[in-house]
């Protein structure tokens, strides 16, 4: 195939890796000293080439695209500040093991710190985020110098995905000049090496030994965290719910869905107050991420189970609940069949019982309180179809989700960033999901804060006519209000809740997106039908508007409703 590509061979060489690897999809982001890749992946068929002007929105967009994917994504951008400003999505991408190539266009060694245009230290920048980090040679001397540079770029991909996925950053410094192309006609084409892919097992002996272990629990809590949708494991849980010394609580994040798991943690959590010691576990069994309940990592940490197993692939040394007694290193699915037990217990339906009571006092709750963000997403997973895919913010929303069945009883699959927990990307995250299916609905729930923030997000073009943002306003960061300290001092509006009096009409109009607003339950509805028709087959954004000093209000006395009538 001629192709006709950057005169750089180095780039030429890694793009034609790339291609063979893949890698299907770059994020480009705009400027100069990258010129040499920009042309070698535009002009390559074999990629889908996007650009996002803002590194930081550039980053995230490429997280969402690999998170639904589950295949590296590339990111390529200038030097200096650009390379920076690729940090936090690197850093989320880093804690939820989503693969991306990270490609920074550098310039040459010899200019660092000299007082040249866009120049820092790149080398190593993400050193304390990234799985690995290589310096690509500037020239071309020996044949050595180009086996070099093929040898990095091979390990760095296959370092994205195995033995588990993460981003992986190349530095490439370039000399000048940056726009000359050629034709590889008779060049031989790069060294190209793979890895095979091995899995765990593990062995009978240990088999043995942990299923005689589980035996003798009769109070046995299995806590899941952030967990993308897994089928094999979603079976494993449910046959492991029919044990009835076995109770099962998971979170929105968690993407499973059975009949005998407990839904909302922190509703679970207050309306124990009192009874901590009759639920307190003597194993409890963690699987996934992390999790977002504080109430359960608090109520843990005091109520201390015997035994602490943590399941996950990743042999993270992990101990959220300072009870960590056992690490298996295997993916969850493929220890969980093998634990069984005939404990005559009644743990499971005690946790169950009490999750049926509390809901009843939930749903009476929600009948009588006027319009705020509690009854907001009421009306909105209420009316979000079944099986949808869901992008939740941090903060508020991700709590908020966390109260309520339907995601569950309606199976959402539901994703957060809740690697580092920030409010930073969320939007051009979705953005990026919505990119990587564009036949498929994708709902992004945001407060905000978390929309105004990276509002740089809409900037991505095009945008993808599949995605529908609903923002809720309550005219600042109301998870201060929320929480215990910040809300009862005299800063809180100005330093931790950042008041302010802003509409995203405006952004909306900017871009080109529908907007709706929202101030009553009636319009909600109204708008909710317009955005969700058939026929609205263009981005939109529903703005929700509601009131800050309310909001706690409702939500506070929500959870003293729990302790007083459980």
């Amino acid at each position: 195939m001629q192709l006709e590509l950057s005169d750089k061979i180095l780039v030429r060489d890694l793009v034609e890796i790339c291609a063979h690897k893949g890698i299907k999809h770059v994020v480009i982001s705009s400027g100069s000293r990258n010129a040499p890749l920009i042309i070698s992946f535009n002009r390559h068929p074999n990629f889908i080439c996007h650009t996002a002007v803002d590194e930081r929105c550039a980053a995230f967009f490429a997280l969402g695209l690999a998170q639904q994917l589950k295949q590296p994504v590339a990111i390529c951008c200038t030097s200096g500040s650009a390379a920076l400003n690729y940090s936090p999505g690197i850093v989320e991408a880093y804690y939820q093991k989503i693969p991306l190539l990270v490609l920074t266009a550098d310039r040459p060694p010899e200019w660092i710190d000299q007082m040249d245009g866009q120049t820092i230290r790149q080398s190593k920048i993400y050193s304390n985020y990234i799985k690995g980090s290589f310096d690509f040679p500037v020239d071309v001397k020996t044949e050595d110098d180009r086996w070099y540079a093929q040898r990095m770029v091979n390990e760095a991909i296959e370092m994205t995905q195995y033995p588990e996925a993460g981003p992986v950053h190349i530095n490439l410094p370039f000399r000048e000049p940056l726009y000359g192309v050629r034709n590889y006609v008779e060049e031989e084409p790069p060294k190209i090496y793979s890895t095979t892919k091995t899995k765990l097992e593990l062995p009978e002996n240990e088999i043995r030994i942990l299923k005689e272990a589980w035996g003798s629990f009769d109070k046995i809590l299995v806590i899941t965290g952030l967990l993308h949708p897994n089928e094999e494991l979603n079976a494993a849980l449910n046959q492991l719910s029919e044990q009835g010394n076995v109770s099962i609580l998971t979170e929105t994040t968690s993407n499973v869905f059975g009949l005998k798991f407990n839904r909302s943690i922190d509703r679970l959590i207050a309306g124990i107050e009192g009874e901590e010691e009759v639920f307190r576990p003597n194993l409890l069994v963690t699987l996934g991420g992390a999790v977002v309940s504080k109430k359960v990592k608090a109520y843990l940490r005091h109520y201390q189970p015997h035994e602490h197993w943590h399941i996950n692939a990743s042999n993270d040394n992990v101990d959220t609940y300072q009870s960590l007694t056992k690490i298996i290193p295997l993916a969850p699915e493929k220890i969980l069949p093998f634990l069984k037990g005939d404990k005559k217990s009644a743990y499971r339906d005690l946790w169950l019982k009490k999750d049926h009571t509390l809901q009843k006092i939930y749903n009476k709750f929600l009948e009588r309180i006027p319009f705020c963000d509690l009854k907001a997403f009421e009306i909105i997973f209420d009316f979000i179809p079944s099986k949808s895919h869901l992008q939740l913010a941090n903060s508020t929303v991700v709590r908020y989700s966390n109260l309520f069945d339907q995601p569950t009883l309606k199976q959402f699959e539901c994703f957060s960033n809740r690697g580092t927990s920030g409010i930073d990307g969320t939007l051009s995250t979705a953005v990026g999901a919505a990119k990587a299916f564009p036949d498929k609905m994708i709902t992004l729930i945001t407060g905000d804060l978390s929309f105004f923030y990276d509002s740089n997000a809409l900037w991505i073009s095009p945008l993808p006519n599949n995605l529908r943002i609903i923002c809720i306003n309550n005219g600042g960061g109301s998870i201060f209000r929320i929480i215990n300290g910040p809300s009862e001092i005299d800063e809180l509006e100005s330093y931790f809740e950042s008041k302010h009096e802003l509409n995203a009409k405006n952004i909306a109009k900017t871009f080109n997106v529908r907007y709706y607003a929202c101030h009553s339950k009636e319009e909600l509805n109204i708008n909710l039908e317009k955005v969700y028709s058939k026929e609205n087959n263009q981005i939109a954004l529903i703005e929700v508007f509601t009131d800050n000093e309310l909001n706690p209000s409702v939500l506070k006395r929500y959870f003293e409703e729990l302790k007083s009538k459980k």
